[in-house]
């Protein structure tokens, strides 16, 4: 069975949702689908994602020896599987077993899917410098092993927030056709993108990457009512239906950093996949607005290792109207009506994912 797709979420800029967005999309994904092996690969140096993947930080840590260093182990298997490093023996080597590194999250953590594996980083940078077509090559060798599975697969990458892309996001890029970049609704933010954006329009011309930017999610943006908003702005009768309201300064200040980003898709053809369509069009298809989620299931989201959609499943299944939530000596209470908030919101965001890669492979 063929890699089903591949998502990179990636920024240069740190703290902007990446790890967030990849792990709640990640689960979502894997709870729709029960057929497809959800493989997420943890490319940061800490392992950010798989402590939350394990039951969050205080139970990872308890795991992180036996468990941490999956893409380690990997990288050592290629490079024994490269003939002692000959990369110009690559093609002839044996293939690479990626479920001797990839261990099921639900053995660990029963709150994830059954169906979701994970290869971590190690919560320790790799001591080893790659050249360019060694990355290429090691990228190559792995999404051949998965497209030549007898499983189908379903693959997603979380990465360091890197000011130049660190030999871990490199692979990351080379596994993943697309990319999602998550990134707080300011000018400031944006700004800086434009570099991380020109680097990878860069890599992509030099042939070292293919990976597209697929949308930005504008992330943890304000919300001031709990109304759907019909917003025209600069799209005319278009407009983009959001599912809240955004604040007025909000709505202003998307204006202005969706017409820059159109512009830098203009000036760098070819990065983002939709980048032939008009303003409007590739706003509408380019742009994702994530509203700023409640810190009271967020929190114990992260904290807990449990997903939104492991919550929306333990509340239905109580019959209750709120849920609370212990974390060390933290207690959260939640109502309802806010847990489903925050699922819907990212499940929105994992249907336009699925939606917009089923439209680039028919």
């Amino acid at each position: 069975m063929p890699l089903q797709s591949g998502h990179v979420f990636a920024s240069h800029i740190g703290h902007t949702g990446k790890t967030t967005l990849c792990f709640q999309t990640s689960c979502f994904y894997a709870k729709r689908h029960p057929d497809v092996h959800v493989l997420v690969i943890d490319f940061t140096e800490e392992g950010d994602l798989t402590k939350r993947l394990l039951g969050g930080v205080d139970s990872a840590s308890k795991k992180a020896d036996d468990l941490f260093g999956g893409v380690f182990r990997l990288l050592s298997h290629v490079r024994e599987k490269t003939d002692a490093g000959l990369l110009s023996r690559w093609l002839f080597s044996q293939e690479v077993d990626i479920a001797q590194h990839a261990i099921r999250v639900a053995d660990h953590n029963p709150n994830i899917p059954n169906n979701l594996f994970l290869m971590s980083s190690g919560a320790w940078p790799d001591p080893q410098q790659m050249e360019a077509e060694a990355r290429r090559k090691l990228g190559t060798k792995i999404r051949d092993a998965l497209e030549q599975s007898k499983t189908t697969w379903k693959l997603f990458c979380d990465t360091d927030g890197d000011r130049r892309p660190s030999d871990f996001t490199m692979i990351a890029y080379s596994l993943c056709m697309e990319a999602i970049v998550p990134l707080h609704l300011n000018k400031a933010d944006l700004d800086r993108t434009e570099t991380m954006l020109g680097m990878m329009h860069h890599l992509r011309e030099q042939g070292e990457i293919e990976t597209q930017v697929l949308f930005i999610v504008w992330n943890c943006v304000k919300s001031l009512k709990d109304e759907p908003c019909s917003h025209r702005g600069q799209l005319g009768d278009l407009g983009l239906e959001l599912p809240f309201t955004p604040t007025k300064v909000c709505l202003s200040i998307l204006d202005d950093c969706n017409a820059k980003l159109y512009g830098f898709s203009q000036d760098l053809p070819g990065l983002f996949v939709h980048h032939e369509a008009g303003m409007a069009a590739f706003i509408q298809t380019s742009t994702f607005v994530q509203r700023q989620l409640a810190d009271n299931v967020l929190k114990p989201s992260e904290e807990l290792g449990m997903p939104f959609v492991t919550m929306v499943d333990q509340l239905e299944a109580s019959g209750k109207k709120s849920m609370k939530f212990s974390s060390g000596s933290v207690e959260y209470d939640t109502k309802d009506s806010v847990i489903h908030g925050v699922s819907h919101a990212m499940l929105e965001l994992e249907a336009k994912m699925e939606a917009m890669t089923l439209k680039l492979c028919r």
